[in-house]
């Protein structure tokens, strides 16, 4: 079980996943460090009386120094350059075999050292490494052969002398050595090479699919941003044709301020939006329409700016043009409003008709940089629309003023005419009947106006029957008699009145002719006096000529 989890602790600690190829190769050199410190001192430990034994003092000293040197560089770690612990590692390998060839002979464990020293090098320092190695350890071979073939070199062990005095024995094993050496290293190199141009590729990759990952994201937030605008303009584009089919459709002016501020205010999300008019005398911008609670505050303490004052609303209906401040912290020309604490960014239309200025716009945001060039010509528009639809409404009003008056005047002037008719006809019968009543029968009595107009009242038809009730056919036949009743007596009044002036015209005409023949001033006077009296309504007609001083006004 513990050997399970040690084993995991090692896998989990040599393979992690975010390694790079150096990583690995600085885990594995650490780790192979430790193995031959732990496996090397008991060896040591072993080995070192029969060094003592033997006077081999050389391979005890250099067994002493590596151990100690290589748990030195354990001790150090990181702090060491790599390539100096793994070239301290390889020298310390090669040390190894070159020793165990020298006392051993091909019967010790050179080949294994030599073997470790070849692919080791490959691993931790590359191919190009790995081949010098190989040439090394070959080298090193050959030398040590040919030197003990020769009897130059006399090895310690008995066995290994008898072992590694025949060449064939030196060229048996050297080119095995050679051959599993070479193999091994070119694999190893080629694997490792292989990894890393993998790892650098799948770096590479990662990398361009990062950028083209952030990239996209870029694109994305960009296209959201457009869409944004775009769900925006169109916000904005459809707000303006509410307001437009507004426009024609309220004449109340007030209610028409009201609607459009609050359309405004509602559908461009803003902070505020109020609507000043300037007065007649063209010296205060007053508000008169205002969104939330604020704008109903100012419009009851009747708030005014001053046209051409500090403030963005009085440079507007100053000057006709649109005013703009993204950051109201940084405007010269404001006036700050205490009912309005959170406007960040402001923007004043004028309401203006030609070079004719009406007011003006106030919109506000609690936002910098709330507004653009596109919002402000969106604004503008509706600004311009709200001033004509404004424009229209006052000459709507006007109208229904002026044609009150004259509804007014022609309601009098016909009570007038028929109050006249039935002065005249007072002592006349004006009235006609038809039929007769019996004194048997239980008769009801209708009576219907006889209406002119609408609304002036000139008689009245009265009806006697022995039903309880009118059918509604029998109602609306007699309605539509006392209509054609009524426009036909006004019609009758209107040609009577139009034959009086004629003869009026004509007895003046007359008249004229008459005093022009008339020389004598007594006979004029009689000649005036005779056809004054000639009207109907005058009773006696007497003319005084009398000095300036003497005449009085009756």
């Amino acid at each position: 079980m513990k050997l399970n989890t040690l084993g995991s602790k090692a896998e989990q600690y040599l393979f992690s996943e975010s390694s790079t190829i150096q990583e690995l190769r600085e885990r594995i050199l650490r780790v192979l460090t430790i193995l031959i410190v732990v496996i090397g001192t008991p060896m040591l430990l072993v080995n070192a009386p029969n060094f003592i034994q033997t006077d081999n003092w050389i391979f005890l000293g250099f067994s002493i120094f590596s151990l100690i040197y290589l748990i030195a560089l354990l001790i150090a770690n990181k702090s060491v350059p790599y390539k100096f612990r793994a070239i301290s590692l390889v020298i310390v390998a090669y040390g190894f075999g070159a020793l165990s060839l020298e006392n051993y002979g091909l019967a010790g464990d050179a080949n294994l050292w030599l073997l470790f020293f070849n692919i080791f090098a490959t691993i931790m320092l590359g191919l190009r490494a790995g081949f010098i190695a190989n040439f090394v350890s070959l080298a090193t071979f050959i030398i040590f052969g040919i030197l003990i073939t020769n009897g130059t070199l006399e090895i310690r062990s008995i066995i290994g002398l008898e072992y590694s005095a025949e060449t064939t024995a030196w060229v048996t094993s050297g080119i095995t050595m050679a051959f599993i050496s070479l193999t091994l290293s070119i694999s190893s190199g080629l694997l490792i090479r292989g990894l890393e141009t993998g790892r650098e590729n799948l770096e590479r990759a990662f990398s361009e699919t990062q950028k083209l990952t952030e990239k996209l994201s870029e694109d994305q937030n960009q296209l959201e941003n457009q869409s944004l605008n775009l769900q925006r303009r169109l916000v904005q584009i459809r707000t303006a044709a509410e307001i437009s089919r507004t426009l024609g459709t309220i004449l109340n002016s007030q209610e028409l301020l009201d609607h459009v501020a609050n359309l405004i205010q509602t559908r461009f999300e803003l902070y505020y939006v109020g609507v000043f008019l300037i007065d007649e005398n063209h010296r205060f911008a007053t508000l008169v329409a205002g969104t939330g609670e604020a704008g109903q505050q100012m419009i009851a303490e009747n708030h005014q700016l001053s046209v051409g004052g500090s403030s963005m609303v009085g440079w507007a209906t100053s000057h006709g043009k649109p005013r703009i401040s993204l950051d109201v912290g940084q405007e010269a020309i404001r006036f700050r409003n205490p009912h309005l604490p959170l406007t960040r960014s402001e923007l004043a239309l004028p309401l203006k008709i030609g070079n004719q200025i009406m007011g003006a716009i106030s919109i506000q945001s609690s936002e910098i940089n709330a507004f653009d060039d596109d919002d402000l010509t969106v604004l503008q528009g509706i600004a311009d629309s709200l001033a004509i639809a404004l424009e229209n409404a006052r000459l709507f009003e006007q109208f229904e003023k002026s044609l009150r008056e004259i509804q007014q005047l022609n309601r009098q002037y016909m009570t007038d005419s028929w109050q006249r008719i039935w002065t005249e006809k007072e002592n006349d019968n004006i009235s006609m009947e038809k039929g007769s009543v019996p004194t048997d029968v239980d008769i009801k009595e209708f009576n219907v106006p006889i209406t002119l107009r609408g609304d002036q009242v000139i008689g009245n038809i009265s009806l006697a029957t022995e039903q309880s009730d009118l059918s509604p056919e029998d109602k609306e036949f007699i309605e539509a008699i006392s209509n054609q009743a009524a426009l036909a007596l006004e019609s009758a009044r209107l040609l009577d009145e139009a034959n009086k002036r004629v003869e009026q015209e004509r007895a003046i005409q007359e008249m004229t002719t008459h005093f022009s023949r008339t020389l004598d001033f007594e006979s004029l006077l009689q000649s005036i006096v005779e056809e004054l009296g000639q009207i109907p309504l005058v009773r006696e007609t007497s003319i005084h000529i009398s000095p300036p001083s003497e005449l009085t006004k009756d």
